[in-house]
This record gives structure tokens, sequence and C-alpha cells, in this order.
């Protein structure tokens, strides 16, 4: 029994335009083409093979994979190929909406990151410095940091207070990093202690505190160096980053960093 395509499609649940794309490209041929018409007729055993196509392409699987089952080879790998590749795409899927998530919470932080200047008082830090790529810097910064803190705790000094890094050059896609990872020692420490200590002269500094990941962190540094603009003032040494909590003890959209860029105070209109 021979069916019209337009009957055929209300039983397979295809559309008129998706059976004549099949036709056309091999994956379900019509049973009979009217020579004068060109209209399509179909056989009722063609709605099996049809109901295969629809479930299959509800899945996004690919004409030509579909092609392949419906011509006997066995499934499983191309089912099993298929599924990978949806998970594949999940997972970039999740990417974007964690991303999309934390941006959405930085925008409701936006009122409340307000620009400061303040003046630091001079320091002494135990340091570690280093070469670092802007791929590895995420990693190379909490390694540092554990090579500065087991120094410390050989020669039986504790740390006072926030740790921080100084980016005297800040890594690029086309160059690496040097940074210092700093932790607060009291100055009556001698250099000959056995570690690399650094002193720090008071210093004005512009100032921002981000509230999220370590790795989106870029708006909050544009919203310092636009804030530096527009007032005029002029950057007068490296870029800091203050770690006023630890990944260890907090969820990363709870971190908290402090952006500090050192400026000139007499030079400025603010």
């Amino acid at each position: 029994m021979l069916m019209p395509i337009g009957r055929f499609a209300r039983a397979s649940r295809l559309s008129v335009k998706s059976l004549r794309n099949y036709d056309d490209s091999g994956l379900l041929r019509a049973a009979f083409v009217d020579p004068h018409s060109g209209y399509r007729y179909y056989r009722l055993e063609q709605l099996g093979a049809a109901a295969a196509i629809r479930s299959l392409r509800s899945l996004d699987l690919p004409l030509g994979q579909i092609a392949e089952i419906l011509a006997g080879k066995g499934p499983e790998p191309t089912l099993t190929s298929h599924l990978a590749l949806l998970e594949e795409q999940r997972d970039h899927i999740d990417r974007k909406l964690q991303d999309l998530r934390r941006l959405m919470i930085r925008k409701e932080f936006t009122m409340s990151e307000t620009v400061t200047v303040k003046t630091l008082p001079a320091q002494v830090a135990a340091i570690y410095r280093c070469s670092t790529s802007q791929q590895s810097v995420f990693e190379d910064i909490p390694a540092g940091f554990g090579l500065v803190l087991r120094a410390l705790e050989s020669v039986g000094v504790d740390p006072i207070g926030a740790p921080f890094t100084v980016f005297y050059q800040t890594p690029d896609a086309d160059a690496l990093g040097d940074i210092a990872l700093c932790i607060p020692i009291h100055d009556s420490v001698r250099p000959d202690a056995g570690l690399d200590i650094s002193f720090f002269d008071e210093h004005v500094v512009a100032a921002i505190t981000h509230h999220g990941p370590y790795e989106d962190m870029a708006e909050s540094y544009a919203t310092v160096s636009e804030w530096i603009h527009r007032y005029g003032h002029r950057i007068v040494g490296p870029t800091r980053e203050i770690y006023l909590n630890s990944p260890e003890d907090v969820a990363p959209g709870e971190l908290l960093t402090e952006i500090q860029f050192p400026i000139d105070p007499d030079n400025g209109d603010d």
C-alpha cells in the first residue's frame, strides 16, 4: 500500500520538508515518485525506518551516522561516540553557565567595589621570586607561598600578615612574568636567617577588593586602571595582590583579594 507524502508525514510525525530532504540524501527513499507531478509516495512498512530516524535526529545525530545505523552497521560504536560528544558539549555548557553565574554575582558587587586610596606602611617580607607563564601562574603562586612558609617554619619565624604577590612583570601570551610571593614578617628577622627577605618602603596605593575567583580579576583590574586614568594619577610601581582569605577555607566565589596599584599621591585631580 502506497501513502502520499502528506499522509506519511502525519503518520511518521516527520515534516514533508524533512521527508523530501531524506529522500534527496538517500536516507529514506520514497517508494515511488510520480514522473509527471514529482509527488512522492511511501510504503506502510517504511514507518519503522521513519520512527528510527526521528528518534536518532532528536539526539542530534548526523544524517550520515543515521544512514550507517539503518544500513545494518552495529549502532553501539556510533552511539557511544555521540554520547561522548554530547557529554563534552554538556561540560562546555556547564562551564559557560558557571561563568555566567560568576558574572552575575560580580555585577551584584559592582556597587560595593569602590577604589580607595591609602598609605601602606613600610614592610618586611620573606619572598620567593620566580618567572611564570600565563598558563601556570595560578599554580605557581600557591606553590611559591608553600616554599616560603616551609622556609619560615624551618627557622621558627611566624607570618604576621596576609600573603601577597608583587607583579614586577605580568605574564601574558607573549612573555613570561616576573613575580614575588611575599609573606610579611617582623623586621627583627635578620637577612642571614636562611630566608630571602625584601624591604618594602611606605607608599600610596589605589586599591580595590575583588570578590570571587582569582581567574576572574580582570574586571577589577580594569576598574582600578580606569579610575587612575580618570583622575590623572601616575602608576609608580608594580601591582600587588593581597589575599585576604584562602581557597582552602572558602569557596571560589567567596575569595577576597585586594588589588593595589602604587600611585604618585602628588599627581592627580581627585
